[in-house]
């Protein structure tokens, strides 16, 4: 298997997961990959921001009561298109091609027709469907019962192959799939079918409880996808469960404030004093607990491998601001920070200068993590 599966995870919410998907994905398409980015979060908001589908009522009722006339008309359009979209499309997304294996019909899963992105070459989506967590009891069921219950015995590897499949299809160098803020069953399918594992968290308390938690929860994934893999039921499925690959490919923190811009000396700025504090006690908290966790449990790499790769012993891939007002504008012209353009920023002089400085500094930051990336990718094939 050539391609490499990243799932980015974390089931604390509000760390970026979406953002952090669609960046990378990109940049490492613009470093020559071609990527597939799968949208397993039911939310749908990775096809929202790529396809331009999920704009925002604005929630203050103040603000609601000033809404333009042509603004109003053109949430009302875009809502259409969305609506056109998973109807026109529905055996495109995830959930629809993964409905042969769920519902018994008398089909076998084929690599899905994805779209590709528009202004990256070699970049793909497959599209997410809010029916998807539907999916999550049965998954669920199976992969408790499935090694005393043959009729179950196709659940558990049935996203594995669709995700190989149409992988294959398209000649995918990296799949990238944004995941739900949650521990059910259908992230653990994914994360324990991966081959590397990116945790996105915040500088905040929230984020070491999640490291400390997913230090117990993965290692008791791991177990299962051991067992699963070598049940001769689910071997010999449809589907078969494949072995398990998966390794730490490292963290991200990301979502503070800067108080001095990035410099040669501070690739990724100077954090204010209470992020900086944060940030540390997060980078703490996964070289003293995450990481020993996992290395206990076979799922990382050595530290020379990972510091051949540019990580240290603490698992951080790499540190990002705050995009600020950068993030509604890549939003609304469906591209990642990196890529807006001067006219696509609509700002001028210093507004516009302290806007370039950041999207500078942003491209070598993901640049960088794109690297990393690509260097454990091959790592794991050595």
């Amino acid at each position: 298997m050539t391609f490499k599966i990243i799932s980015v995870f974390n089931h604390k919410g509000g760390v970026s997961k979406t953002t952090t998907t669609f960046n990378l994905a990109w940049m490492l398409a613009k470093k020559g990959k071609r990527v597939l980015m799968v949208d397993a979060d039911p939310q749908c908001n990775l096809t929202g921001v790529v396809l331009g589908l999920n704009p925002e009522w604005p929630e203050d009722d103040e603000i609601s009561a000033s809404f333009e006339d042509a603004e109003s008309q053109q949430f009302s359009q875009t809502q259409d298109q969305a609506r056109d979209f998973w109807e026109e499309n529905f055996d495109r997304t995830l959930y629809g091609a993964l409905r042969p294996a769920f519902e018994s019909e008398p089909r076998v899963l084929e690599a899905v027709d994805c779209v590709a992105v528009d202004g990256r070459p070699g970049l793909y989506l497959l599209p997410g469907h809010l029916r998807l967590g539907e999916y999550e009891v049965s998954l669920g069921i199976a992969q408790e019962l499935a090694g005393s219950m043959s009729a179950l015995r196709n659940l558990p590897g049935a996203i594995h192959f669709l995700l190989k499949e149409t992988a294959e299809s398209l000649n995918i160098d990296f799949v990238l799939v944004d995941m739900s803020p949650s521990l059910g069953a259908l992230n653990q399918n994914l994360v324990s079918v991966s081959d590397l594992l990116l945790v996105p968290t915040s500088p905040d308390f929230f984020s070491i409880m999640a490291l400390q938690s997913l230090a117990k929860v993965l290692p008791r994934w791991s177990r299962w996808a051991e067992s699963a893999s070598s049940n001769e039921v689910l071997r010999e499925a449809s589907y078969p469960y494949p072995s398990p690959r998966l390794k730490l490919a490292g963290l991200v923190i990301q979502r503070y404030r800067l108080y001095r811009s990035p410099s040669a000396d501070a690739p990724y700025g100077t954090p204010t004093g209470p992020f900086q504090a944060w940030i540390e006690k997060v980078s703490e908290a996964s070289a003293t607990q995450f990481v020993p966790s996992l290395h206990a449990a076979g799922l990382t790499f050595t530290q020379e491998q990972y510091s051949s790769a540019g990580i240290s012993s603490d698992g951080v891939v790499g540190q990002v601001q705050e995009f600020n007002s950068l993030l509604p504008k890549s939003q609304e012209h469906h591209v990642p920070v990196f890529e807006l353009t001067d006219h696509q920023l609509g700002q001028v002089g210093v507004v516009l200068e302290g806007s370039k400085a950041q999207i500078s500094s942003l491209t070598r930051i993901f640049e960088a993590m794109a690297d990393r990336l690509i260097q454990l990718g091959a790592i794991h094939d050595s």
